[in-house]
């Protein structure tokens, strides 16, 4: 069986660390290698400078999660030159799931992305679907 190919945006793995629950879940999910993990060095610069610097989480331990993250990532560097939508941010995740070959964009951003509900052939969800979508793929 073929794994799910996923790229989780910068809010999943700000709530994951921040707050824990559902995002959480799915990075856990992730460092089990229950699907495969698409990342971008813009992604991972967000995250370092919200939970740093919005949050103020000890650097030490962010670092590490990072690193964590990187490593069982395939990671990319979109162009920034792709406009899908307006809101020039999310482009950036648009244009990494496209290059990633993402199956699914897992986000929390219900102003912009989540509305789309799918961007060429990637769904886009939030925590609680994808969670569902793995555990619907798991053997009983």
């Amino acid at each position: 069986m073929q794994k799910i190919t996923a790229c989780l945006d910068s809010n999943i793995y700000v709530s994951a660390i921040a707050f824990g629950g559902k995002p959480l879940k799915v990075v856990e999910r992730a460092i089990n290698r229950d699907f495969l993990l698409v990342a971008s060095t813009h992604i991972l610069q967000e995250v370092h400078r919200n939970l740093i610097g919005k949050l103020g989480l000890n650097k030490k331990r962010v670092n590490q999660f990072l690193v964590d993250i990187t490593e069982i990532s395939s990671v990319f560097v979109p162009s920034g030159k792709a406009c899908f939508i307006q809101h020039e941010g999310d482009n950036l995740i648009l244009e990494l799931a496209l290059m990633g070959g993402c199956d699914v964009l897992v986000t929390g951003d219900k102003k912009h992305l989540l509305p789309l509900k799918t961007f060429q052939g990637v769904v886009i969800e939030p925590p609680s679907s994808f969670l569902l979508r793995l555990d619907s793929l798991q053997p009983v």
